[in-house]
């Protein structure tokens, strides 16, 4: 090619890229209002590249004009560059101002707001940008979810302006609308990787009551605090459904106990996401969608602590919310679940003890009370999830665990007196609707409810394992070898001891030799798994020590009357008493039935007392995550089933 040639068609490409930029620069001065020209943006390729540049120079109107949707079909946000030169911008928004960022760009953008709205409508209009968005708006997530200090281009001004297209943004993102769920939970839980969104989202949804000052700022930019409230419970609730498995559980707990007020606005505040729920189930407005959330955070999370539990029974003795039959049916439904830990079936002492100080045992008397004639409250015979189901399930876990450690406490601090008295009443309200007919299902099954309230409080106390004399804290004296039986002196000790069998079974196991003397636990005979169910197991022990002969006396004419039907001497009977039923159970069978072994029959038969009767007791222990049942041998002298000892 000659030189000539090579030279001209030099200058013809010169002279291509100075009317190609002096066109872009007329374009982009237009489209700022300096030319006064009226070029639209769908105008080519050309003018796509110019409504870039001019955004990455902070250019208001350009900037505008892209939030708006006035785009050509086939913009890219992604491959244009604009969401890497917008995420560029807000990632300096913790360390510099607004103003230093757009003289840094030589531009004339008002607000930060208007960038945090191009993520938010690129998220929407091109899905496969997401994911990158998702992974570089940490830097916003720290400014938006702090509050106090508004890092958001250190303004007041910008931090209120950026909440709704803030809140929209993450919207958008969670948004799955091509049902890909995989995808959708990979840009869920890279989200959730920057700290404090969820605190954040959390907090949104409670500054109507929680913060004035937020709310007062609101409305002078012409917000409502509502709106943010609300758009709150569906990013939640994005959060959950886009979620399954260990993920899902996690991301729950970690709402479930997430504070409802940032500590640095108020650090005496530390109510928990789920605790705040609960006092919302008084207002009837969405509480369906309140108790449902309430359920998935209590079921699967198992975020229940003791706020959770007072706030619950609180509201369930409230006067004004149980005259509400869903309310309280809602509230009944739940507090059964605070009975049960670590999201399983196995019910915690801890637990129960918990709601009865609470007053759950009062709770279900209400309950009951205002509800039994209720046209639903019984249900179909076949209906679990009938109200007097419910609440006959909370007293049968109650029963269960009644002489734990700590359940036992519970039960022994509240005015039995009192209860007792209104229990008593309420039967007799019962006994008489029954005699009159009226509603004879229904009170039916309020009786049995009430009956198992005060066997629940009839079983319970402290008593002396040899004359059932009634004992005060600081009259229990325990025998120093077994720390299993509980006297009110040292005589009663001493009879108990020579007299009594307690000799043969202090601090010692069970052998067959010893069958019809032995007065200890015989099952279970396997020594508990650790430590703290061996501690557990010997608790158990003390309490239902301390409760047999009172059991015993109470059923003196019941185990009188199968004695005689079996025809066959006392010396020769075993009265099993169930206390894992609801109702505690006696039943008397000759101890051949019994004792099934020849070894063990042998051993009753040569060691028995002719002047005594035996009794078995069985209870539930929960060792671990298994649930056991712990049977403990006494006999008693056949006397004092005819002679009541005072």
């Amino acid at each position: 090619m000659g030189s000539s040639k090579k030279k001209g068609q030099q200058r013809k490409a010169a002279a291509k890229k100075a009317l190609s930029a002096a066109t872009v620069e007329r374009s982009v001065s237009g489209l700022s209002g300096d030319s006064g020209s009226n070029s639209n943006i769908n105008g080519g390729n050309s003018n796509q590249s110019k409504i870039v540049a001019k955004v990455k120079r902070g250019n208001n109107y350009a900037t505008k004009r892209l939030t708006s949707g006035v785009e050509e079909e086939g913009f890219s946000y992604e491959q244009s560059g604009v969401l890497s030169a917008v995420l560029g911008f807000l990632k300096r928004c913790e360390d510099e101002t607004f103003d230093q960022v757009l003289s840094s760009v030589g531009g004339d953008l008002k607000s930060p707001s208007s960038w945090i709205y191009i993520l938010s409508r690129g998220s929407y209009i091109e899905p496969s940008c997401k994911l990158q968005i998702a992974e570089n708006i940490g830097p916003l997530v720290r400014c938006m979810s702090n509050d106090m200090e508004r890092l958001l281009f250190k303004s007041n001004k910008h931090w209120r302006e950026g909440i709704v297209p803030f809140v929209k943004l993450i919207s958008n993102v969670m948004e799955n609308e091509d049902n890909n769920s995989l995808e959708d939970e990979k840009i869920i839980k890279t989200l959730l990787q920057h700290d404090d969104l969820i605190r954040t989202v959390v907090q949104m949804g409670f500054w109507d009551v929680h913060r004035p000052d937020i709310v007062k700022e609101l409305k002078y930019e012409g917000l409502v605090s509502t709106d943010i409230v609300r758009a709150s419970g569906i990013l939640i609730e994005m959060l959950i459904n886009g979620m399954e498995g260990e993920s899902r559980i996690r991301l729950l707990k970690n709402i479930g106990t997430t504070p409802i007020v940032n500590k640095e606005y108020d650090s005496s505040c530390m109510v928990s996401y789920t605790a705040e729920l609960v006092r919302g189930l008084k207002t009837e407005d969405q509480r369906d969608v309140t108790f449902q959330i309430l359920q998935l955070l209590m079921r699967e999370a198992d975020c229940i602590d003791k706020d959770v539990v007072t706030e619950m029974i609180k509201l369930g003795t409230n006067a004004a919310f149980t005259s509400d039959y869903e309310g309280a049916y809602y509230v009944t439904l739940l507090s059964l679940r605070c009975m049960y830990a670590n999201a399983t079936n196995n019910l915690s002492d801890t637990r129960v003890a918990c709601t009865i100080r609470a007053g759950l045992i009062e709770m279900c008397l209400n309950f009951i009370e205002h509800y039994g004639e209720h046209e639903f409250f019984a249900g179909d015979d076949d209906e679990s999830s009938s109200f007097y189901n419910i609440i006959g399930c909370i007293l049968q876990g109650i029963n269960n665990v009644s002489l734990h450690q700590k359940s036992a406490k519970a039960i022994r601090s509240i005015p039995v007196v009192n209860v007792s008295l209104r229990v008593a009443r309420m039967l007799l309200q019962c006994q008489i609707k029954l005699r009159e007919k009226t509603n004879i299902n229904n009170n039916t099954k309020c009786k049995e409810l009430l009956d198992m309230v005060s066997s629940a409080l009839d079983i319970n106390g402290s008593y002396c394992c040899r004359c059932n004399k009634s004992l005060s804290k600081t009259k229990v004296m325990q025998c120093n070898g077994c720390h299993r039986m509980s006297y009110c002196s040292r005589a009663c000790q001493k009879e108990d001891w020579l007299n009594g069998g307690h000799k043969l079974a202090c601090c010692k196991s069970y052998t067959d030799e010893k069958s019809g003397q032995f007065q200890g636990r015989i099952f279970p005979v396997a020594v508990p798994q650790n430590e703290r169910a061996a501690t557990k197991l010997e608790e158990l022990e003390t309490n239902l020590n301390m409760v047999q002969l009172k059991m015993f006396l109470y059923k003196s004419e019941t185990i009188l009357s199968q004695a005689s039907s079996l025809n066959i001497p006392l010396y020769d009977c075993v009265a099993m008493f169930d206390l894992t039923n609801s109702l505690p159970t006696v039943g008397v069978v000759k101890y051949t039935s019994f004792y099934k072994k020849p070894e063990e029959k042998r051993g009753f038969e040569e060691s028995r007392s002719k002047d005594n009767i035996t009794c078995t007791f069985c209870t539930y222990f929960y060792g671990g995550e298994s649930e056991d049942r712990v049977t403990v041998q006494r006999f008693f002298p056949h006397e004092w089933l005819s002679k009541q000892i005072k």
